[in-house]
């Protein structure tokens, strides 16, 4: 057995490959300690696959860690300290959290398994990435790898050539400070929100801001692509994050654009500063979209490929991606249900797997679907408060599914808590939320009674491949990042989609193309003959949690909101 870790950093999770290369269980460590965002090391993730799976020491081949810590301790120690005095307090923050590096690994790993520390082996942060990029792809050999996030072991952005799943040649990257992925958190900051973990409420605002905006012109000098060097340069001067922990921008950039929304104002449309900083935030996603154009066309040039993997967090910005699939040299783009960290440890544990298995020719392609969870083993602990709280409407799957579809059309609003959970951030239908992707008033309450979100925050629409094709423009380039729902689309011009409560104010939605034989598959099948084609799909869980996990974390939510009904594995349940 074989596994991967990420920690420390962003999202911590841990993944295990068997001796066949196939992914047979994957847990990110928030699902278990409901912490959004959970970075620590991932110990009850790590808990439940060696309980899970009777891991011993000798049946452990090896554990990959997805950087090279000293690498990555190190680099932004190195940045920091040519701004002495004003990096001081970045530098003691650095070095009074040491042992909360990285560079804890060895210890850490070493308390839940004593002797499993001696198998540990590291590997590039970037490498990670595409490795986990790769295993999602149908194409294993002559395919080029983008990565772009904030920082790795000492690259920020970077280029390789996949000649095969053992031959992976890095032929650019851009070296920290200067960041896409750091630059679009710092406006993230400014704007108000949580640093890796708000990114997606600025896509969301950029919808309501003006192109050409006056602030356009202004980003423009923030970050930009060097053409002579073929790299981006970042202007520190606007930024803090290099050399500060209290925020990741600087007075300076005050200066530039006005003052800095404060995170704990309402941020509503039509209220007084709205605009400017919807403005503010389509300018940041216009100048992403540029320079992630200026990358991929650079990466054709230096690799010749017609075809590439996109992962890191910048791979998150699902609304960039509809541009860089227009490009006439790109076929296919592939991007990890999981691009970020958190999904790195799959790439860990396949570089495991791989350094034992020279012979292996490929990756098997894992399941969007590898957390293993049984609501058997919660069924007698949760017997008082199903007994009391909730009654059965049907036990048996068959019915159960057709009183949930039943449900919904009459304008009813269902969690589920179905089989295992999904890989990514994206709830893809066993730990979701949903409605008639069609009925406004329905939507609304989904989206800002229940899940207590943003009003521009979007909810996304779920539907076959052909009502897909029938409302949406559908790019083939991206035909496989819909059925994780990692990329945004555009509505057909005089479409009746954009009138839908699942369109975005620009037209825009994060469509799901649901697979066959899923549980939504089953759902529209049963919807679709009485109209209902779409289901609008949010995440199971209050707005700032992790998503639910198992049955403990939907019936919390159930308990907490006006969310009445849960289809589950155990059958149909109603709020009492």
């Amino acid at each position: 057995m074989f596994i991967g870790i990420s920690a420390y950093n962003h999202e911590s999770a841990v993944a295990l490959v068997d001796s066949k290369g196939t992914l047979v269980d994957y847990y990110r460590e928030e699902s278990l300690s409901r912490i959004k965002g959970d970075k620590s090391f991932p110990l009850r993730a790590m808990k439940r696959i060696i309980f899970r799976h009777d891991l011993k020491l000798n049946t452990i081949n090896s554990v990959a860690f997805y950087e090279k810590p000293l690498s990555a301790f190190l680099h932004p120690i190195k940045v920091a300290s040519n701004y002495v005095p004003s990096s001081i307090d970045f530098l003691v923050h650095q070095f009074r959290n040491f042992n909360k590096s990285s560079i804890a690994c060895y210890l850490d790993i070493s308390k839940v398994l004593p002797g499993i520390e001696n198998k540990l082996i590291y590997l590039d942060h970037h490498l990670a990435h595409t490795l986990t990029a790769l295993a999602y792809s149908d194409i294993h050999q002559n395919i080029c790898s983008v990565v772009i996030d904030g920082f790795g072991d000492r690259s920020t952005s970077s280029i390789s050539y996949v000649e095969d799943c053992f031959n992976i040649k890095e032929l650019w990257s851009c070296e920290y400070p200067s960041s896409l992925g750091l630059f679009y958190s710092a406006i993230t900051d400014y704007l108000g929100f949580t640093v890796n973990e708000g990114e997606y409420k600025v896509m969301g605002l950029a919808a309501f801001g003006s192109t050409n905006n006056p602030y356009a012109k202004l980003m423009d000098d923030l970050i930009y692509w060097d053409e002579m060097e073929k790299q981006i340069k970042l202007k520190l001067e606007y930024f803090d994050f290099y050399k500060s922990v209290r925020r990741s921008y600087s007075d300076k950039l005050v200066c530039l654009l006005g003052e800095a929304r404060d995170p704990f104002s309402k941020l509503m449309p039509g209220d007084c500063g709205f605009q400017k900083y919807a403005d503010i935030a389509r300018a940041t996603q216009d100048l992403v979209v540029n320079l992630l154009i200026k990358i991929f066309k650079h990466a054709h040039q230096v690799t010749q490929s017609r075809n590439f993997l996109f992962s890191g967090g910048v791979a998150l910005n699902t609304a960039a991606l509809p541009y860089i699939a227009r490009l006439s040299f790109i076929d296919k783009i592939i991007i990890p249900p999981s691009p970020g960290d958190a999904g790195a440890a799959i790439g860990a544990a396949y570089f495991a797997y791989l350094q034992s298995n020279l012979s292996a020719k490929t990756i098997i392609k894992p399941s969007l679907y590898p957390s293993n969870y049984s609501v058997v083993d919660q069924e007698v602990q949760l017997s008082k408060i199903l007994n009391e709280k909730f009654e059965f409407l049907s036990r048996q799957p068959e019915e159960s599914l057709l009183i949930a579809a039943e449900l919904i059309s009459n304008g009813q609003i269902v969690g589920t808590i179905v089989s295992n959970n999904e890989t990514g951030p994206r709830s893809l239908g066993n730990r979701s939320i949903l409605c008639n992707g069609k009925n406004r008033e329905v939507v609304n309450t989904l989206n800002t009674v229940i899940k207590n979100r943003s009003p521009f925050r979007p909810t996304a629409p779920a539907m076959t491949l052909q009502t897909a094709k029938k409302y949406y423009l559908i790019d083939d380039a991206l035909i496989e990042s819909y059925f994780s729902m990692s990329a945004t689309c555009f509505c057909k011009p005089e479409s009746n989609a954009l009138n839908f409560p699942v369109t975005h104010v620009d037209g825009s939605a994060r469509i799901q193309i649901v697979q066959p034989n899923t549980l939504l598959s089953d759902l529209l099948q049963e919807l679709e003959p009485i109209g209902i084609d779409i289901l609008a799909n949010s995440s199971l869980n209050i707005s700032g949690d992790p998503t639910c996990f198992d049955l403990i974390d939907g019936i919390m939510v159930s308990s907490l909101t006006p969310l009445n009904y849960l289809l589950t594995d155990l059958g149909i349940l109603k709020k009492k």
